[in-house]
């Protein structure tokens, strides 16, 4: 069988699968796509900072003939931004995408064109706007953008969020109370009206290379708010630097997990019958793991956590979700960082940039696993995207989205 026949057989097992259980990890505001992806958008670092950073359009339409392959390019006209984390508004006809060294923020066109996203804003000085630095995520609300920061303007805690229209004017800011300074994710669970944001690191520390990071200068803190109001109402404490807040996927769940960076550990939150949240440790990934990401199968049956230092990816049954157990593990490549799976939940698409303070390898790409009906993960063999042979060099892939 040649490639291209086993390529286009699997695109009639994906188009007789069934409609989509969820879109993982993306706000519940953010419409649906309506069927598979056909492009991959990955936010690239110029890996030397002297050229300008971009957003790569990857061609993942299975019956295309550039399938795999880089299509298009969207230059951010400016080097040495740090692009990172990305979003769409809830009708998924823009990206929001900002960075976490410049204060650069960027809204691009992708329903004009979606082969061709272009930029239709360009905010220079976001601190200037909001008291506040390091744009993280990006969570789609009904006609707005809600964005998490690490720092204030000074590069200092507190870290806060901050609230867009779609067209990007701004509408509030909400700084991180006193006693948990620190900033890092947001996801909301509109039925149970809470919100909650995690802690990561500021800018002082972020920028510095990692063997000079000061390890104690980060969060060990969850906030739970009541989202209607935009107020803190509980403080939880976990194992140091909190990372992902993903909710279950399942209506009127009340519960959910985290990856706490520098505890190698899962942690488990849930809401009591009394109403109050508690949070408490679940799972011990192993020493030297720096889980970086987690995602979450569309059937919330499985957590999948990308351990950077260790270069595998691990997949945890939460069929019993404050009990974790290991089912699966597959490696890569070197440095696995972002993880992005797709509606249906029988792919995974990998990254394996973190931060250019932090990045390890100078081997940079986007590739492609499979995760079977049991499961298991396993590479594509032919899906192998190298971020390192651009025209201005290599480029550090890191955040992506599906469209």
């Amino acid at each position: 069988m040649t490639r291209r026949t086993l390529l286009l057989a699997l695109l009639a097992v994906i188009a007789t699968a069934g409609a989509a259980v969820a879109e993982v990890c993306l706000s519940p505001w953010v419409k649906r796509l309506a069927g598979p992806e056909k492009y991959l958008y990955v936010y690239a670092v110029d890996a030397d900072a002297k050229d300008n950073d971009f957003l790569a359009v990857v061609d993942v339409n299975l019956a295309s003939p550039t399938y795999g392959r880089v299509v298009n390019t969207v230059d951010l006209g400016s080097a040495g931004n740090e692009p990172h984390h990305m979003g769409f508004t809830d009708d998924r006809t823009k990206i929001w995408a900002g960075t976490l060294l410049s204060k650069r923020l960027f809204i691009l066109d992708t329903a004009t064109d979606p082969a061709k996203p272009r930029i239709v804003k360009t905010i220079e000085d976001i601190g200037a706007q909001t008291g506040l630095h390091g744009p993280h995520t990006y969570y789609a609300l009904p006609g707005r953008m809600l964005i998490t920061f690490l720092s204030s303007a000074d590069g200092n805690p507190p870290g806060g969020l901050a609230e867009f229209t779609n067209d990007g004017q701004l509408i509030r800011v909400f700084k991180n109370p006193a006693n948990a300074p620190y900033a890092y994710d947001v996801a909301v669970k509109p039925e149970l009206n809470r919100m909650i944001t995690s802690s990561f690191t500021p800018l002082r520390n972020y920028m510095k290379p990692l063997a000079q990071w000061d390890m104690k200068d980060g969060g060990n803190t969850m906030l739970v708010w009541d989202f209607k109001e935009r107020k803190v109402v509980q403080t939880l404490v976990t194992d140091p630097v909190p990372l992902e807040v993903r909710w279950s996927l399942k209506p009127g769940a009340a519960y959910g997990w985290t990856n706490s960076a520098l505890g190698d550990s899962i942690w488990f939150f849930a809401r009591t019958p009394a109403g109050s949240f508690t949070a408490k440790k679940a799972a011990d990934l192993g020493k030297g793991c720096l889980p970086a990401d987690l995602r979450q199968s569309p059937d919330d049956r499985y957590l999948y956590v990308s351990c950077f230092m260790r270069s595998e990816i691990q997949a945890w049954d939460v069929s019993r979700p404050d009990r974790p157990r290991l089912h699966d593990t597959l490696v890569p490549g070197v440095s696995p960082n972002m993880m992005h799976v797709t509606m249906d939940g029988k792919r995974m698409y990998i990254t394996n940039s973190l931060l250019s303070t932090m990045d390890y390898s100078g081997n940079f790409w986007v590739r492609l696993a499979h995760i079977g009906p049991d499961g298991r993960l396993k590479m594509d063999p032919f899906f192998d995207v190298d971020f390192t042979k651009f025209p201005t060099g290599p480029a550090r892939a890191h955040d992506m989205l599906l469209n």
